[in-house]
Order: C-alpha cells, then structure tokens, then sequence
C-alpha cells in the first residue's frame, strides 16, 4: 500500500521523467550534432537515449498508476508495473554509472553539460529516487533481476555487430563508446555484460533494503 504523500511524490518525478526526455528526444532533431549527439533518430544510436526512452514510457504506466491510486480506484501499483519501472531504472543508473566511471574519463565534463546533464544524471536520480524511496512497495527477487540487465545486452549485441563486425568504413556505426579500442572487443563485451548485471542487482538490493524498511515502519506505526 502506498501513502498519498509516496503516491504524489512518484507521480511528480515519473511526470518530470516524462516531460524532460520527450523534451531532449524532440531536441535531437534541432541540434548540431556532436560526438554524443545524433540529429533526429541516429540518436537512437546511443544506449543513453534508448535508456532514458525506455524509463519515459515506463514512468507513464506508473503515473496511470499513480493516479488510480490518488482517485481511490486502488491502493497500491500493480506488480508488473514495478518490476518495468525496475527495468528502466536499471538501465538509466547502467547510463550514469558509465557515465561517470566511464565517458566523463575519456570525453571530461562534456558529457553533463547542456542536455546531456539531463539524459546522464536528472533522469536517471530521479528514476532511482522514485523507484527507492516511494514505489517501495514490492521486492525484486534476486533471480528476477536479471531482467534489468537484458536491454544492455540487446543493444550490447547490436552495437558489437555495427561497430566490430560491420565496421564504419562499411556503413556501420561510429565506435563512440570505444567498444573496440585497440582491438578489444571480447574484454569489452565481458566488462560490459558483469557490469549491467552488478548494476541490475545492486539496484534491485537498494530498492529491497527500502521495502524492507518501510514495511518495518509500517508495522511500528501500526502498532
């Protein structure tokens, strides 16, 4: 059961998901390209986008929800809705992560700067804030959070055809996140697939230690 106040607060956020990722996606197609940034939907080249699209559209199911719940038409949101908002907040905290560990390293502050700030680092806290602190509602079992880690796979594969196999100077893509530097794309392949796992549970681990202790909170207050 979620409180108004957790319900107002996840709507607030999933709605800010919403409107400031429809905003840089339409933004794509106005700005001058740049080592990150694609015009229009080469833009989808990047897992960032994908990411944050993904987390967008999820957030809409959990507003419905949201205000179902605000309306009185029910109590809580919907397992399945929590385990795609699990999903997507899997793969935008993948986004920031690397960013951080990663992309910020080889490109500086560049990479959270103007939109990219959003799409790096907005986004994605508030999905993970909202996901944490007020859809604590259900666990995310161990064995279940590995689904959070299937969409980086996806485009895993994708971006290792295109960059590896086909190749730039064929038509493919721009190896922009250095995936093949130096020839080695098995260790990025290996680093990439342990790291979107480990991100996947640790974000699973979190949001559990929340429900853990607001059940535990409920329970006090109850009593």
């Amino acid at each position: 059961m979620m409180t108004r106040q957790k319900t107002m607060l996840s709507l607030i956020s999933n709605l800010l998901i919403l409107v400031l990722t429809v905003g840089v996606v339409i933004s794509y197609f106005f700005t001058e390209p740049n080592v990150l940034i694609q015009n229009g939907f080469d833009s989808f080249r990047y897992f960032t986008t994908d990411s944050n699209v993904l987390v967008a559209i999820v957030a809409i199911f959990v507003a419905i929800g949201d205000i179902r719940i605000l309306s009185g038409k029910t109590d809580t949101l919907p397992k399945k809705v929590i385990l795609l908002k699990f999903v997507g907040t899997a793969c935008v905290t993948l986004t920031m992560t690397a960013t951080v560990g990663f992309l910020m390293p080889v490109y500086g502050l560049f990479v959270i700067q103007g939109s990219l700030i959003i799409v790096h680092v907005i986004t994605p806290l508030l999905a993970l804030c909202s996901f944490v602190l007020w859809e604590n509602i259900y666990r995310i079992s161990i064995p279940k959070s590995f689904l959070g880690s299937i969409p980086m796979m996806i485009y895993g594969i994708v971006y290792g055809i295109e960059v590896a196999i086909i190749g730039e100077a064929n038509g493919g893509w721009k190896d922009f996140y250095a995936y093949n530097r130096d020839g080695h794309w098995l260790l990025s392949t290996v680093l990439m697939t342990t790291g979107c796992f480990v991100i996947a549970v640790l974000t699973a681990v979190i949001h559990n230690l929340a429900v853990k202790y607001s059940e535990k909170k409920n329970h006090s207050d109850n009593q």
